[in-house]
């Protein structure tokens, strides 16, 4: 899809009257509620939140262009605008120099999170827009290069994430585990520390082994005496490749098969949070091969 049919008109502001970028934000949003995205108190929040760093991205563009990015529930899909000031704004904002000065602004939301627009958007805007000095939004669409871009959002982990339902600590008894497995039907269960981290994971192909050397069903419980009670970390895979959610889908695909896994381990500053499966990564391509190529 062409970037410039993301282009929310309705939106844009040019001229901004405000001074700083926190006003800029509320003039730009309020022309979002007007057009029913949202509603006024919603616009309100969001535009603090956006301009103080509770919410989203500042990222400098160039020397008179700053983008920020949002999130908003109720969107279908990316949507963007923006609002060009006759004068210098004050941008005050995490990650940002101060003081900082803009002339424009451009605003990006989508309806989930965030990862993606940085490596898939922003780098066409740095390249494409060229917004000072317009007086309308038609003078911004008609800058040739931004109006030919084409923007394919990358599908990402996070796009086919399963999220951790069960986990279990490196002293639990490995029967404990087993009968996690069996009754609830589950095919791993990461082996996690104090503070989430993946030390480990238990496959039913290790619960299996689990089982053969111990005797038989039950041979624990029956007190046997030539079989010491065993614990996940006894059988637990260590070495384990996990992934983060804003890795590509395609390359975690690429992942699974070369390793012949049926599952990858998704982190979040070393925690996990839960995994990418065979099933849900053909899911998710499949769903993006209907409108276009996912990578």
């Amino acid at each position: 899809m062409r970037l410039s049919e993301l282009f929310e008109d309705t939106w844009a502001v040019l001229p901004l009257v405000s001074d700083d970028l926190a006003g800029a934000l509320q003039e730009i949003l309020g022309r979002a509620a007007a057009a029913g995205a949202l509603d006024s108190a919603q616009a309100a929040k969001l535009a603090r939140d956006l301009a103080f760093g509770a919410q989203g991205e500042v990222v400098r563009l160039n020397q008179d262009t700053v983008a920020v990015l949002g999130s908003l529930e109720g969107l279908d899909r990316l949507s963007w605008t923006v609002g060009v000031a006759p004068h210098e704004l004050r941008v005050s904002a995490e990650g940002l120099p101060e003081p900082a000065t803009a002339k424009a602004v451009v605003l990006a939301l989508v309806p989930g999170r965030l990862s993606g627009l940085r490596q898939d958007l922003l780098p066409i805007l740095s390249r494409a827009l060229r917004v000072l000095g317009a007086r309308s939004w038609e003078e911004v669409l008609a800058v040739s290069e931004l109006a030919e871009a084409e923007f394919h959002p990358r599908l990402r982990v996070e796009d086919a994430l399963v999220p951790v339902r069960h986990r279990v600590y490196p002293e639990t008894p490995l029967e404990e585990v087993v009968d996690l497995m069996v009754s609830r039907g589950v095919h791993a269960v990461p082996v996690v520390g104090q503070r989430y981290e993946v030390l480990g994971i238990l496959t039913s192909g290790d619960a299996l082994a689990y089982r053969l050397q111990s005797g038989g069903p039950g041979a624990e419980r029956r007190g046997r005496s030539d079989f010491a009670p065993r614990s996940a970390r006894d059988f637990m895979t260590r070495t384990v490749l996990c992934v983060s959610e804003e890795q590509s889908l395609v390359e975690a695909a690429h992942m699974m098969v070369n390793r012949d896994v049926e599952q990858l381990p998704v982190v979040r500053d070393g925690e996990l949070v839960g995994f990418v499966t065979r099933d849900s990564i053909l899911g998710a391509l499949h769903g993006a091969s209907a409108h276009n190529e996912p990578e």
